[in-house]
């Protein structure tokens, strides 16, 4: 489509960005299908409307507004309308994303891009690198040694891009938990109090951390920070408590968060960080403790305590009702002179396939407190634990926060329309991508268990129980099949969860079949499983394939040595219970003492039904102890 801009000098580079995207060519008027008049308001507002060869598009507060206008414009002509006006007006001063580029993979540069230009065409304004120790540092050569860490001209590359589309380019970093990747060389030693955590009112430490604020300061041009300082509940247990004896974890945690606001503050930042540690403080009395609980009374002691200039905040991505987040919205207006931020989560985290479902179910609750109690800047976590699923697929969930924003309210015909118009893909498609993760019906992820499970081991056999995991995930990949592959950036990412099923369909239930034909010493059984490793072996390399392919468009190869590994061990693994089997049915050996032992539930026997909450590989192995997160 040919279109001549005026009044539009300001976004002409963001305007070039989406150009291709939008499948636009620019033009002089006299050239041009459609001529887009431009407008700039003094309100947070946005105005778009179409007669003939003609249109204006009025926006204020920010250009990604613009940009939201422009997607949805050129959908209309694009569905041959000629005549339409909308008038929008955002509740959300920030609406934007945090995405996770610490947990193996890091997005390379040109995903960065493709995912900001999607997200700016929805309309949303914020984008926030979570880097722990994925961005460089000078002087600190260790700090994401070989852990595919953006330079900082990679940084002011994004930075850049971002402005050009009207966002604001956050960094999200850790200056005291969560560094257990850098902590773990020797040249960490001096600032190191346990494997996770800093160790705190040491010289190294704040060296470490200026040179930190000075890469932030240098390379982005938002004065904003968020400084994490989260889940590190055994500061100073270790070396902290060699070099001082015991303190309260209370009083070394404020002294350090108060050393923190004034370095920032000196750097021209303005910090933000999660809220849940002051809430654990007031609440660790509190029998059965959880985040943000709502028995959690703040007292005068605990206020006082609080430093202040620090903005708030708040996440949650766990529970669906509305009255649980009003209430802490209240608390943090109580106690915190900042404003709040809310975090709420897209769930790319848990297993292979994005759980959309548990995502929503707990998103609209949210956004509709926020919008009742006045919190005027919300985002979605993105999440990698694990680091099987691809973030990208995030989208698909970003799309209710953006148009919630401009809408006042959720509408899901309306979160689909602004997902097509900003991401030119089929919503309902994309949903499908969470069907991997619910034979058993439930709505947590499981596929981490039915790919990783030890055949012979079988740890979380028992959890699979009485499922026709066969039928279920055949099921799956014919539903799968009669999407098109036509779904741009999301393709690759579509794909691995085609190969995914597909090995599940014999996979899944395969190690219940082998221990039940073991018992019933059922030979002619035994020998079909033997020969179905093959069958196995040959569907997990076609999805290794096709993952390491998926990752490598997204993501930097650093981080893919680990899934090598998992897959390596996994195809060796069926390599191995083909030649016990093999053996015990040509008389080598009197029994596979591994199929002798009755299998047990993964989290013990007064938690039968559970197996969905270990986010790691090595849960599913015995190299580890199942975590309840």
């Amino acid at each position: 489509m040919k279109i001549f801009f005026e009044n539009a000098e300001k976004l002409a580079k963001g305007i070039s960005y989406v150009a291709e995207e939008l499948g636009i060519t620019l033009v002089s008027r006299k050239e041009a299908e459609l001529t887009v008049t431009v407008s700039e308001l003094g309100e947070r507002k946005l105005s778009v409307s179409l007669d003939g060869a003609n249109a204006t598009i009025a926006y204020g507060d920010g250009a990604a507004r613009f940009f939201r206008g422009l997607a949805m414009l050129i959908s209309w002509v694009e569905r041959g309308e000629s005549k339409k006006t909308v008038a929008e007006a955002p509740l959300f001063k920030t609406n934007g994303a945090m995405v996770d580029m610490s947990r193996k993979a890091v997005m390379r540069v040109d995903t960065v891009k493709n995912m900001m230009r999607k997200m700016a065409l929805m309309g949303m304004n914020m984008y926030m690198l979570y880097t722990e120790d994925t961005y460089e540092v000078e002087g600190h050569p260790y700090f994401g040694y070989m852990r595919g860490a953006y330079t900082k001209d990679e940084i002011k590359e994004l930075d850049a891009y971002a402005l050009a589309l009207g966002m604001e380019l956050i960094p999200c970093i850790q200056v005291l938990g969560h560094l257990g990747s850098h902590l773990k060389w020797s040249a960490a030693a001096p600032y190191r109090d346990t494997a996770d955590v800093l160790l705190v009112g040491v010289e190294e430490t704040y060296a470490l951390i200026e040179d930190m604020l000075k890469t932030v300061e240098e390379c982005f041009t938002t004065r904003r920070i968020h400084v994490g300082m989260d889940e590190t509940a055994d500061i100073g247990l270790g070396a902290y408590m060699k070099k001082n004896g015991f303190r309260p974890h209370q009083d070394i945690y404020f002294e350090h968060l108060t050393k923190i606001i004034e370095m920032t503050r000196a750097h021209g930042l303005r910090p933000m960080m999660w809220s849940d540690m002051f809430f654990r403080l007031a609440g660790s009395h509190l029998p059965g403790y959880s985040d943000y609980d709502e028995r959690v009374e703040f007292t005068d002691e605990i206020i006082a305590k609080i430093p202040q200039g620090v903005q708030p905040v708040f996440w949650d991505y766990y529970r669906p009702r509305e009255e649980f987040y009003a209430t802490n919205i209240d608390k943090h207006h109580a106690i915190f002179e900042e404003s709040t931020l809310f975090a709420g989560g897209v769930w790319c985290w848990s297993g292979h396939g994005p759980v959309y479902s548990e995502s929503l179910r707990n998103t609209i609750p949210a956004l509709d407190a926020c919008r009742k109690k006045g919190v005027d800047e919300i985002i979605a976590t993105v999440w990698h634990n694990g680091s099987e699923g691809s973030l990208i697929l995030s989208l698909a969930g970003l799309a209710w926060y953006a148009d919630y924003d401009y809408r006042g309210c959720f509408d899901l015909e309306g979160a689909k329309e602004c997902f097509a118009f900003g991401c030119h893909a089929p919503y309902d498609d994309l949903m499908k991508c969470e069907l991997c993760e619910h034979p058993d019906g439930g709505t947590r992820s499981v596929s981490r268990a039915m790919l990783y499970n030890d055949p012979l081991l079988g740890v979380a056999d028992k959890h699979i129980e009485g499922l026709d995991t066969v039928a279920y995930y055949r099921a799956v990949s014919e539903k799968m099949a009669t999407v098109s592959r036509d779904l741009g950036i999301f393709a690759p990412a579509y794909e691995v969860l085609v190969r995914l099923n597909s090995l599940l369909e014999n996979k899944a239930n395969f190690g219940l079949r082998l221990k039940s034909a073991y018992d019933a010493k059922d030979r002619e059984a035994l020998a079909s499983l033997a020969a179905e490793c093959d069958v196995i072996r040959e569907k997990l390399e076609a999805l290794r394939i096709s993952h390491r392919a998926s990752w490598m468009i997204y993501n930097k190869p650093f981080g893919w040595e680990v899934h090598d590994l998992r897959y390596g061990g996994l195809i060796t693994r069926f390599a191995t219970v083909k030649d016990r089997i093999n053996s015990y049915l040509a008389g080598e050996i009197g029994e596979i003492a591994e199929l002798a032992f009755d299998r047990l539930p993964l989290y013990g026997t007064d938690a039968p039904g559970r197996f969905y909450d270990q986010f790691f590989w090595a849960g599913y192995t015995t190299f580890a102890t199942p975590q309840i997160l």
